[in-house]
């Protein structure tokens, strides 16, 4: 638990960080899906109830912070965090390149969920060119980053690992 609170808190500062400081970046308006990396790491390495939980609430808290339609991120990151858990059963997906191939995948992925409910819900003349064009480069962001971002969870995740908490004090 101690766990995904942690990742949850990390995914909180991977959020303001997405919505602030990454639109300095001269990407232009490309801008690396860092949650979703997040969501990835944990159907890889941390699949657990507080994961699925805490994919969904970050989802979700960026529907509120960016999206016109409540729930659609939502609905990514869940479909998401599903396929890569279910990927990660019976394929090993444990190697740093290998991770960051699974999270251009998983990009793509939501990419392609959020134009099918966008076109679903929304009718936007000439959208999909667009959208085709910045999902292709925020998956190929995002795969890039994704090693360096997998290794700064570990740490993390080995860091909350070593704590322990004495249950009985020696006097």
């Amino acid at each position: 638990m101690k766990l995904s609170l942690l990742f949850f808190g990390i995914g909180i500062l991977l959020l303001l960080l997405q919505m602030t400081f990454l639109h300095l970046l001269p990407l232009g308006p490309i801008v690396p899906d860092l949650i979703l990396v997040l969501c990835v790491y944990w159907g890889l390495h941390h699949p657990s109830v507080g994961a699925v939980l805490g994919s969904f609430m970050l989802g979700y808290s960026v529907d509120v912070v960016s999206s016109k339609i409540l729930g659609v991120n939502a609905f990514a990151m869940s479909l998401v965090f599903l396929i890569v858990y279910l990927t990660s059963r019976s394929i090993w997906l444990h190697h740093p390149v290998v991770s960051g191939f699974v999270v251009l995948l998983a990009s793509l992925v939501k990419g392609a969920a959020l134009v099918l409910v966008s076109a679903i819900f929304l009718s936007v003349d000439g959208f999909w060119l667009g959208a085709i064009k910045y999902i292709l480069l925020e998956a190929l962001v995002a795969a890039v980053l994704a090693p360096f971002v997998f290794n700064l969870l570990r740490r993390g995740q080995i860091f909350v690992e070593k704590v322990t908490v004495p249950t009985e004090y020696v006097s």
